[in-house]
């Protein structure tokens, strides 16, 4: 009897684990800034966060259940209560503690800021008349770390005979000492090139204003860019919508 209990409160408690982990998992993978490129973020939660939930579950209530002496369905129903609150109380740990211990989105006036950038290259570059996510990619790197990519207008893009404009904003989540961006067109080497950005760890109302023309010095492989096909940059931290 004892035996069938603790496989009733176990495998209750492992489906609980199971859902709670879901929530959980999304939660840290955010607050970590998990990347969401080919679906890492939501691999990371199934394949990971949620069997570590159901093993949980299944030891938590294995645990209770031998624990709890009383017999019939009073002991089943405290055993029960008793799994569930730890389960639910561990679940609040993994929130409340990392959510106290990490680093909060930098703010001014209390609102989420992110970052707005015109990116300029030359027109030798070609982009197709309608671009997309692959023939133009943007991506925020913080403390030498990728971070997420950047929405690209594409509406606004413009052309001239020297020039591509391309506007685009990216979100700022972490107090990072160093923020660059990778700006990449078409598949070439040499369309792939770092633009460091000169903002401070917590911006601002003067990072409001648009910055001077930024150059990019280095490709993504970190050779050294030559002038004629160089990025450039010019970007300013704005409060979000």
């Amino acid at each position: 009897m004892r035996l069938l209990r603790a496989f009733f409160v176990a495998f209750l408690t492992a489906v609980v684990g199971c859902v709670l982990a879901l929530f959980v998992g999304d939660y840290l993978t955010r607050l970590a800034h998990v990347p969401e490129m080919e679906g890492q973020r939501g691999m990371t939660v199934i394949f990971l966060c949620v069997p570590l939930g159901i093993v949980a579950g299944l030891i938590i209530g294995i645990v209770s259940s031998i624990l709890v002496r009383r017999q019939g369905p009073a002991g089943f129903l405290i055993a029960q209560g008793w799994s569930l609150l730890i389960a639910c109380g561990l679940a609040g740990l993994l929130i409340g503690v990392p959510y106290v211990l990490s680093d909060k989105p930098p703010r001014i006036d209390g609102k989420p800021l992110e970052l707005q950038f015109e990116l300029r290259a030359p027109a030798a570059f070609q982009i197709p008349d309608q671009p997309d996510g692959y023939s133009i990619r943007v991506s925020l790197y913080t403390d030498n770390q990728q971070s997420r990519f950047a929405f690209i207008d594409w509406s606004a893009i413009t052309k001239d005979a020297e020039h591509i404009t391309i506007p685009g904003n990216v979100p700022l989540l972490t107090h990072s000492n160093t923020r660059s961006l990778l700006a990449s067109i078409g598949n070439e080497p040499g369309g792939s090139q770092f633009i460091e950005l000169k903002i401070p760890r917590a911006p601002t109302k003067q990072d409001e204003t648009w910055s001077e023309w930024i150059f990019a010095t280095q490709r993504a492989d970190l050779s050294p860019v030559p002038e004629p096909e160089r990025f450039a940059a010019r970007y300013r931290v704005r409060t979000a919508d």
